[in-house]
């Protein structure tokens, strides 16, 4: 799997693999277990001797100059220490939380898609092993701000120091409030996180107030939330990877907004033209339906009429008489032989 990790703002490791492993780690955990990871996991202990052993074998994984792309399953890991997986995690977990391990990119199941890539080169992994980069510990000791100075000022008890009166300031008596959203803004963003079709994310708020801010310019233009819906699924589309839950989800829609550039184009706008020409062209032929069907009910109004006609009645007297004549021949006039 091609994996570009975000590596910025990690150290590395000053040492090497049994430098972490033998010096860094315990140093910490004598330092730091007490504060850091007993309060976090009462329940949950982990040993030196346990966290030391998972700590070697992660190491192994590592790269040897900088500490960085340490891949390693639970199971492998369990395996080489001999430890139970859920050891594992809880080593794994101290090792977070005492400053010298920072997981990079958490581990997950694979896609259907990558599973069968994966079978196809034999692998029959059904998940990604957590991205971890080793370091010495974050939690470093500040010495306290010097207190005094090299210079010593006596302060004469005749002289008042204090200020008695400040000059005031336009607005200086009330707390600076913040704007309120644009309405336009507000409402397209409330809109936006109660559509269905909406990620998830959009909802991390309770409120559309957030999003108001970043959604000012698209009010402006009469945006509507399947205008922003269409926009990120043209952003997935178009080669950028999304993830699930972002970290800083407004900044990630107003980088997307930023990459659209001209709002005045609504990217669900030729989709709305069309469904419009598909609905006109609907209700057309349905008119159409509804005026042919008309023609053929008085067709048929008329066919029921010319039924009662003085001309059926014509028809129907002459068969009739017709009918009447053939009888009275039949029966008035017989044959002389007996047959007719």
């Amino acid at each position: 799997m091609d994996l570009d990790a975000p590596w910025a703002a990690i150290p590395c490791w000053s040492g090497r693999a049994r430098r972490w492993a033998h010096a860094t780690v315990p140093q910490a955990y004598l330092l730091h277990y007490d504060t850091r990871v007993r309060p976090v996991m009462p329940n949950n202990p982990v040993s030196l001797n346990s966290l030391v052993a998972v700590a070697q074998a992660r190491a192994s994984f590592a790269d040897h100059r900088t500490g960085r792309d340490c891949r390693p399953t639970n199971n492998q890991l369990a395996q080489m220490t001999g430890l139970s997986v859920r050891t594992i995690q809880r080593a794994s977990t101290a090792l977070r939380l005492l400053g010298v391990a920072t997981e990079v990119m958490r581990g997950r199941l694979r896609t259907k898609a990558e599973r069968f890539a994966s079978w196809r080169v034999g692998d029959n992994g059904r998940g990604w092993a957590s991205v971890w980069a080793l370091h010495d510990c974050r939690l470093r000791p500040l010495s306290p701000h010097p207190a005094g100075s090299l210079v010593n000022q006596i302060t004469s008890p005749h002289s008042v120091l204090t200020t008695p009166h400040r000059r005031q300031r336009a607005g200086s008596s009330v707390a600076p409030r913040r704007l309120s959203p644009e309405p336009r803004a507000l409402a397209l963003a409330n809109k936006w996180i109660r559509s269905e079709q909406s990620p998830p994310w959009a909802r991390r708020y309770n409120t559309g107030t957030p999003w108001a801010r970043v959604l000012a310019g698209p009010a402006q233009h009469g945006w509507t939330p399947r205008d922003i819906n269409t926009l990120i699924q043209d952003w997935i589309g178009t080669g950028h990877w999304l993830p699930d839950s972002p970290h800083k989800p407004i900044g990630l829609l107003g980088a997307i907004l930023a990459a659209h550039g001209d709002l005045t184009h609504r990217p669900a706008a030729y989709d709305e033209a069309r469904e419009h020409e598909e609905l006109a062209q609907a209700r057309a032929r349905i008119a159409a339906q509804l005026a042919a069907r008309e023609a053929n009910r008085k067709a048929r109004q008329a066919g029921r009429a010319a039924l009662a006609g003085p001309g059926r009645q014509a028809a129907r007297k002459a068969l009739d008489d017709i009918r009447e004549r053939a009888r009275l021949r039949r029966y008035h006039n017989p044959d002389p032989d007996g047959v007719r």
